[in-house]
């Protein structure tokens, strides 16, 4: 089999589900909650071990870091109150059923000078999605009792991204917010929002920011425990490297950048793609959890989403994580992975830049 057979195989060439004309795709990527994590044919669900490796791959390891392990940024705990709650939680609620709650975009990011009204999403009366958002207070559809990363917090100097996640099950549309604390009186002080129609490949505005620094939405690229625990993950995931080791552009499906780091080809740019080397042998003895999150890195990849600590792997706190997984996965090294060239996509007809969606 030659190797344009194989990428045609893996990549959907001449078959699978197709991208409308508004960026909507066709076919249902993997589903949670009654709802697609995304269409099928959106990057993020689509198998990348064909793709060449970037010519700069060599590079982009060495400025991580080639002992660099990866950490997974998750944990067991549950108790949202515990100093040890590890993770971004997510909430599944129903929107036509619930009271949506009013939240002020007045919480501040000291690392930031703009107003984040300008890249936020906000919502109408009747719940439809406004963008750019003009208004200082919106409702969304949170829970009573909501999970945020971190726990819920309501002394803004406690700073942290303290993340909140709202997947609306009846409209398949995921809220997420960041830089969210309680006011104390039932309502909430947020920095900036994003919404993402989950049925959708369009991708956020050029140049713009999400609750991920890169545009993207977060609970998609999410190591969620049922997932791993039934042995197959089919999708990518997200991680972060330190800001400043980040190239001051960004790559496609990223929409978004930091200015910390400088312009040197040698780093990485926001939203590369990264893939765990079809060389490593994933040990027969591993944990299913372990070995469905190694085989989704091979095989999906993992994207560079915010700057961060080096190479942590997001995922939601669940007790349901075995112990090994946390001691197999973080074995893995930098040098394992190697940078993935999309531009085979991207030079694809019918290849769209404000689309997320594989072209056939």
């Amino acid at each position: 089999m030659n190797r344009m057979v194989l990428v045609c195989l893996l990549l959907g060439c001449g078959g699978g589900s197709h991208a409308t004309t508004d960026g909507a795709g066709t076919g249902d990527g993997p589903n949670f909650a009654g709802c697609p994590m995304l269409p099928a044919d959106h990057i993020f669900n689509t198998r990348i071990d064909a793709l060449p490796v970037d010519p700069h791959s060599a590079d982009y390891i060495a400025t991580i870091g080639d002992t660099v392990r990866v950490h997974l940024d998750l944990g067991t705990q549950t108790d949202p109150q515990a100093t040890d709650y590890y993770g971004i939680p997510y909430n599944t609620v129903h929107g036509q059923a619930l009271t949506w709650t009013d939240v002020t975009f007045t919480s501040t990011d000291p690392s930031l000078s703009w107003n984040p009204l300008s890249e936020s999403d906000c919502a109408d009366a009747s719940h439809q999605v406004v963008r750019p958002c003009a208004m200082k207070t919106t409702p969304l559809p949170i829970p009573a009792m909501p999970l945020v990363e971190g726990g819920i917090q309501t002394d803004q100097s406690n700073y942290g991204d303290h993340h909140m996640l709202l997947l609306d099950q009846d409209a398949c549309r995921l809220w997420e917010t960041f830089h969210v604390y309680a006011t104390g009186s039932g309502g909430w002080d947020i920095f900036g929002s994003a919404a993402f129609d989950l049925r959708s490949n369009k991708l956020r505005p050029d140049g713009w920011t999400s609750a991920d620094a890169a545009g993207f939405p977060i609970l998609p690229l999410l190591l969620r425990a049922d997932e791993a625990s039934a042995g197959m993950i089919q999708h990518a995931l997200r991680f972060t490297i330190p800001s400043g080791s980040l190239r001051t552009s960004y790559i496609w499906p990223a929409r978004h950048q930091t200015d910390n780091g400088t312009s040197s080809v040698t780093l990485p740019p926001m939203g590369q793609l990264f893939r765990l080397k079809a060389s490593f042998q994933i040990p027969a003895t591993w944990h299913a959890q372990s070995k469905a999150i190694a085989t989704a890195l091979q095989q999906y990849g993992m994207y560079i989403a915010d700057g961060g600590s080096a190479m942590y792997i997001t995922g939601e706190p669940n007790a349901m994580w075995a112990d090994t997984t946390f001691s197999e996965v973080q074995t893995l090294r930098a040098s394992d992975f190697e940078a993935v060239d999309v531009t085979p996509i991207m030079q694809r007809a019918g290849f769209d830049p404000n689309s997320a969606a594989v072209p056939p």
